[in-house]
């Protein structure tokens, strides 16, 4: 069990700081910012926790608020790199030691198909990651799978791979998320995400469901997932 909530924990990490090219064709512009060409909705730089191959235009950046506990800034320093900091909400004193630094670099896009790098570190806990998501993006659905590796600096047991798939259909949002140590579980197939995302130029919500897959959690049916994103500029 504490392998498989220390493999959470990195995804986590690993997720919050990935984000996707903007591909979106045919979407409407009203809620949407033109680059190159291309549209970026609000949110489309990740599913729920999955990053996507999309990034906001040079210049831009958005505020999440993940569940009220978990809180996201990240800018566009360009139109193919995000910079972001994560914390949790400054409940006690300690929240400075879940500062994270993240960034993502998107290196290749074409009309209907991206990638992007990304990596995080978390200083006090000495957490780090590292990652890869390809994107296929065809009008207002997409589909996305990543991989990526993180690791408690200096121990080599820690050492999490992570694989990650989602899909976006519209306004529908689904995604899984599997590691190592949770596969060697025979009584634990991943964590399943459903839901919906909804919003408009400025702010977007998705709400949603978590659940594990596998083993007997009856009569649990899923966690309850909630996150909003604003877009300051």
């Amino acid at each position: 069990m504490k392998k498989i909530l220390t493999g959470i924990f990195i995804l986590i990490c690993s997720f919050l700081f990935a984000q996707q090219p903007a591909l979106n064709n045919g979407i409407d512009e009203q809620h949407s910012i033109k680059q190159n060409g291309s549209c970026y909705q609000i949110g489309d730089h990740e599913l729920f926790l999955m990053p996507t191959a999309q990034t906001m235009p040079k210049g831009s950046s958005y505020f999440s608020d993940y569940e009220l506990f978990f809180l996201n800034y990240t800018v566009a320093p360009t139109n193919r790199t995000h910079v972001g900091i994560f914390t949790l909400f400054p409940v006690l004193n300690d929240f400075l030691k879940t500062i994270t630094l993240g960034v993502k670099q998107n290196y290749y896009k074409s009309n209907t198909f991206a990638s992007a790098v990304w990596a995080s570190y978390s200083p006090d806990i000495k957490i780090a990651t590292i990652g890869n998501v390809c994107s296929l993006t065809y009008n207002t659905s997409s589909l996305h799978l990543a991989l990526s590796s993180g690791a408690e600096l200096g121990k080599e047991d820690s050492v999490q791979t992570i694989i990650m798939a989602g899909i976006k259909l519209k306004n529908f949002i689904a995604e899984y998320t599997n590691s190592k140590s949770m596969i060697t579980d025979n009584n634990f197939n991943g964590l399943i995400t459903v839901g919906f995302r909804f919003g408009g130029k400025k702010i977007s919500f998705d709400i949603g469901g978590i659940r594990p897959l596998g083993g007997n959690f009856y009569p649990f049916v899923a966690f309850p997932f909630l996150k909003a994103t604003y877009r300051i500029k």
